[in-house]
């Protein structure tokens, strides 16, 4: 049977490859170009532009380290090279990078029909399908970049008793990066079903006791699939998902013995798959104390798939009935996808930027929605100091109107008049202030006297769909408040809970204060970390 073709013209090789010797054998080997996040979910991103070689595919691309912003090959962009070729393979170096491929051509028909399935709101997919993409997103959590860059720490307890094995019959494996591509190897060898038998093997001999604890991969994969249920999300209509060099499995969230409460997929501007933990559960997250979980991703409560029998229909969910039960077959299951409302989406696409590394990127669709994105988030943690030049870029560009890198189904003309001029998701005079605090050209006597000047400006600034936002967010929140003064103050009905004028200033010690029992306190409440 022949290996399904890569999508890689001969002219887009030779630019991808790069020659290098192996010291050990003395062996002249060329380094290919591998990605870490498929070509068939770049394309989704696709930009169109006026270029010389016209076949040339490219996508918008900002590079958080040189501070460009500018189109580039998908051939060229979220990969590295040599990332899967094993040069101890005297057959064929590039082994795992076909068994990937092999992988990948199975996945990407599913992931057309989650894509198809938008208009509809909902899809049924067959058990096999759904494995398989269970499967390839597992493999997508393990190459994906950062991944592989935890692979190389030495004290990583899956590779280091990943190590131990191997000192003790596998040969030619010299350094960690090779424990781990024989990993990845060992799971693509494998079928979903294999990988859920060689686990039950493992458990069922050491005992269900202490299983988390062991780092084996087949034991591994398993906890990965009984812990997490599938979810696919759609962004809001007025907005679009972007994607990072770590954002195609990004974990996000904790609780108590838990590593990661979401693991993100982007798969498109308009569609995201989820991995949500089972403590997300409706059934189970009802019952949990507030606070148990961290997560900007609360509120977003997604239905989990229902298992549908052979033969009949069944709305049980199989990890609500004892193991010994969940032996039924179950042919299919029914997904409802989830449509985010517009600060949802904002919201995912800050779990992205907030994990974006000083050598990461970025890459998006429409210009004028990464503004607004790139705005929110800033609004919400100023600290972050990686996006400040990249809205500036994007702002002078919008502003300007030398915005020619627009989506392919947009004509030039379509794309000037796209939602709204984006100097309008905010107050310029606000805007500017935001801009020389956080490069540090403007400072205040304390905190307070800072969030006052802010203050002072937005209650004068005309109305945005920005101030709109915060103005819904911290009416929720006053309204909590007052409940919270109105339990504890009962019993002196004509206290005064109305705002008080405030002072326009007040000393940095002070100041220090009052925002260390206060943003606890109203971060609960659902005000954020402004």
């Amino acid at each position: 049977m022949s290996q399904p073709r890569r999508d890689c013209q001969p002219s887009s090789w030779r630019d991808n490859t790069k020659v290098a010797e192996d010291c050990s054998t003395g062996h002249v080997h060329t380094l290919q170009y591998q990605h870490f996040i498929p070509r068939f979910i770049l394309r989704r991103f696709l930009v169109g532009l006026p270029m010389s070689n016209s076949k040339r595919t490219a996508v918008l691309y900002y590079d958080v380290a040189t501070g460009s912003l500018d189109a580039r090959p998908i051939g060229k962009v979220y990969g590295a090279l040599g990332l899967y070729q094993d040069f101890h393979n005297t057959i064929n170096i590039n082994e795992l990078e076909r068994k990937l491929s092999r992988l990948e051509s199975q996945a990407a028909p599913i992931i057309e029909i989650l894509h198809k399935a938008r208009a509809q709101g909902t899809l049924t997919l067959k058990r096999k399908y759904l494995e398989i993409l269970q499967k390839f997103l597992f493999i997508m959590h393990c190459r994906n970049e950062s991944r592989y860059s935890l692979a190389l720490e030495v004290d990583r307890p899956e590779i280091a008793k990943a190590r131990q094995r191997t000192e003790h019959g596998i040969k030619d494996v010299q350094t960690d990066a090779d424990i781990w591509r024989r990993i990845l190897g060992y799971y693509l060898d494998l079928s979903h079903s294999d990988l859920m038998r060689n686990a039950a093997k493992v458990v069922e001999k050491h005992g269900e006791e202490g299983f988390q604890e062991m780092h084996v991969p087949s034991v591994t994969y398993r906890a990965y699939v009984d812990d997490y249920f599938l979810s696919i999300w759609e962004a809001a209509p007025e907005e679009e998902f972007i994607i990072t060099s770590n954002a195609f499995s990004l974990s996000e969230g904790s609780a108590s013995s838990c590593p990661a409460l979401h693991r993100i997929f982007v798969l498109s501007p308009h569609l995201a798959v989820v991995m949500c933990n089972v403590r997300l559960r409706p059934e189970t997250k009802r019952y949990t104390r507030p606070g148990s979980f961290e997560s900007f991703l609360l509120n977003v409560n997604p239905a989990p798939p229902t298992p549908m029998y052979a033969g009949r229909e069944d709305g049980t969910h199989p990890l609500t009935k004892p193991r010994s039960l969940r032996k039924r077959k179950i042919n299919s299951f029914e997904f409802k996808i989830k449509k985010l409302t517009r600060s949802q989406t904002l919201e995912l696409n800050s779990v992205a930027l907030f994990n974006l590394e000083e050598t990461g990127s970025l890459t998006f669709e429409s210009g004028t929605k990464m503004l607004r994105t790139a705005q929110a988030f800033r609004s919400n943690f100023p600290s972050s100091h990686l996006v400040i030049p990249f809205i500036a870029h994007l702002t002078a560009s919008l502003k300007t109107e030398a915005w020619t890198l627009c989506s392919p189904v947009q004509s030039p003309a379509a794309a000037s008049d796209e939602d709204f001029d984006p100097l309008s998701l905010g107050d310029s005079v606000l805007y500017v202030l935001l801009m020389q605090i956080c490069s540090g050209r403007r400072q205040f006597p304390s905190a307070y006297d800072r969030a006052h000047l802010i203050l002072k400006i937005m209650a004068k600034a005309k109305p945005t769909s920005f101030s709109r936002e915060i103005s819904r967010k911290v009416r929720g929140t006053l309204k909590a408040c007052r409940g919270d003064v109105e339990d504890g103050m009962s019993f002196a009905e004509d206290v005064n809970i109305n705002p008080t004028p405030l002072l326009s200033s007040i000393p940095s010690e002070l100041s220090s204060q009052l925002f260390q029992l206060m943003i606890p306190y109203m971060t609960k409440r659902g005000a954020g970390h402004v």
